[in-house]
């Protein structure tokens, strides 16, 4: 994910605090890169600085011109230098300036116009590239560090150019109100949000806390509004449970600067409470990926050595690895992880690296495919560019992009409706080598479920917010999230059942996926 220099990568990743940032609404984690020194204009560039002098304010200063120059100048160089294939600039150009006569902004100060054009011409590069102003390149570290004031979502544009929701972030407003992955997002505050850039959407949703935003959405073949009301989203990314009395479970629902912390302390705690474990349950169901630093040492709290993921850029040229060397949790207890199609980025990698390093078993669904990497560019006049420099690659040298992690036992939901994945999104970058791998089985999701004993660490009990959700579900009170509904046990006044969670437990008991334990878990000692 980091394109280190040959000096930082003498740099030892453990107990070192990287200074990055990580996109939660791109599903993808980021380093920061400063860039510097004059930047001067080809002819190709100039092409596009003498067009886009007819679409400004005609009032606007020759100060305010230099800087909006320069902030395209440096963007296509930073492109040329820096992204995963070689950029045709002279294309990108062409698209800039076919892109001027389409612009309808209100403000059409220079560096505004030129920063909607890099935006959708970066868009158009594939779906992770992306201009950030001054305001939004603030809002990334925010996201990054934990704590910002908004709903609560995970975000992306479809090939429709409309806002959907990835995922919602656990415990947040948005979570509790219940909007489902797929919702789209048609209005913020009665804006249309069609074809406007995912850092309008962000803009419009943030604010100060305790104002009321209202989102209009789109849900299959209807559509209705939701108030929300913003609070400062500085939540937990872990939460962790003891299950049936000897199952330690921890559910990881994003990688941000505090998740590693929050995971050793539930891992020390699970240990304490659980003497003879007969399993342990690693849960990245919906997790959007965050910082790739964080989900790798994760993922090295079970494992004591291997390689847990590498990076590969243009020419499929390696880049840099991050290698296994902590001491295990848990070490040969049977392992299971699950996934689901909400799972991106680094939560399919840190499977991945678990499942092929021979730790553990995945269970769940398909995973997302997002495996490209992004790098966060400040510009010089402020904000910055994020652009895709290269894929992660596993373990076993597969890449993630766009085919994603297939379970070893798959898990089908009731009634489960079609849902996009990476590969499904306008300029998505190619998938490389996949892997190969079957699926062992696949079982529905009521076949195998079962009743189990849920003890949640912390305050409170295990709650039904606190589970993966059921896709396909229909939320009574839908706002700006993805939890799974207390509408389906509301009338007899019980929660619903995490029907995936229960099977993934019977692998370890008498339950339905039990017989494929034996078949399983020698291939892992093995390293198959």
């Amino acid at each position: 994910m980091f394109d280190f220099h040959n000096k930082e990568q003498a740099v030892l990743r453990k107990g070192i605090l990287p200074i990055v940032f990580g996109i939660i609404i791109a599903f993808a984690g980021t380093r920061l890169v400063a860039c510097a020194g004059p930047v001067w204009a080809n002819q190709d560039e100039q092409r596009f600085l003498d067009a886009y002098r007819d679409y400004v304010d005609d009032n606007a200063t020759d100060d305010q011109l230099d800087r909006a120059d320069n902030l395209y100048i440096e963007t296509v160089q930073v492109l040329r230098e820096n992204y995963v294939f070689e950029v045709d600039t002279n294309k990108f150009v062409d698209d800039s300036i076919a892109a001027l006569p389409k612009l309808e902004l209100k403000d059409k100060s220079p560096e505004n116009v030129v920063g909607e054009v890099l935006d959708q011409s970066l868009h158009d590069l594939d779906p992770h590239s992306a201009y950030m102003s001054e305001d939004m390149f603030k809002r990334l570290q925010e996201s990054t560090e934990g704590s910002f004031a908004g709903v609560g979502i995970v975000i992306a544009q479809d090939e429709d150019k409309q806002i959907r929701i990835v995922s919602p972030i656990d415990d947040t407003p948005a979570a509790r109100a219940g909007l489902q992955p797929n919702d789209r997002i048609a209005t913020i505050d009665g804006h249309d949000m069609k074809g406007q850039p995912i850092a309008e959407a962000v803009r419009l949703m943030r604010g100060r806390v305790g104002e009321p935003v209202t989102l209009g959405i789109l849900r299959k073949d209807k559509n209705f509004e939701v108030i929300i009301r913003r609070a400062k989203i500085e939540v937990p990314s872990v939460t962790a449970a003891v299950i049936d009395h000897d199952i330690p479970y921890i559910r990881v629902s994003r990688f941000d600067a505090n998740t590693l912390e929050q995971t050793q302390d539930y891992l020390q705690q699970l240990k304490s409470s659980v003497s003879n474990p007969r399993g342990i349950i690693v849960d990245l169901r919906r997790n959007p990926g965050g910082l790739l630093d964080s989900a790798a040492d994760i993922a090295d709290q079970f494992l004591s050595k291997g390689l847990i993921v590498a990076t590969e850029g243009r020419g499929e040229r390696k880049m840099r690895t991050y290698e296994a060397d902590r001491s295990s949790y848990f070490d040969g207890t049977p392992m299971v992880i699950l996934l689901d199609r909400g799972s991106a980025s680094g939560a399919e990698l840190m499977a991945a690296a678990l499942r092929e390093n021979g730790r553990g078993i995945i269970i769940g669904e398909r995973s997302f495919g997002k495996g490209s990497m992004q790098r966060i560019l400040p510009l010089s006049g402020g904000g910055g560019v994020k652009i895709t420099t290269g894929y992660y690659t596993t373990p076993e040298n597969h890449i993630v992009q766009g085919n994603g992690v297939v379970p070893d036992i798959e898990v089908q939901l009731k009634d489960a409706e079609e849902f996009d994945r990476e590969i499904d999104l306008a300029h998505a970058l190619p998938p490389r080598r996949r892997d190969p791998r079957k699926t062992i089985t696949s079982v529905a999701a009521d076949q195998c479920a079962a009743d189990i004993e849920i003890d949640r660490l912390g305050k409170g009990g295990f709650k039904a917010e606190d589970q993966a959700p059921n896709p396909q579900t229909e939320e009574i009170e839908p706002k700006d999230g993805d939890h799974t509904s207390d509408a389906e046990g509301a009338e007899n006044g019980e929660a619903p059942h995490d029907q995936v969670l229960e099977c993934a437990v019977g692998y370890f008991n008498d339950g339905m996926l039990a017989q494929y334990r034996n078949q399983v878990e020698p291939l892992l000692r093995a390293g198959l």
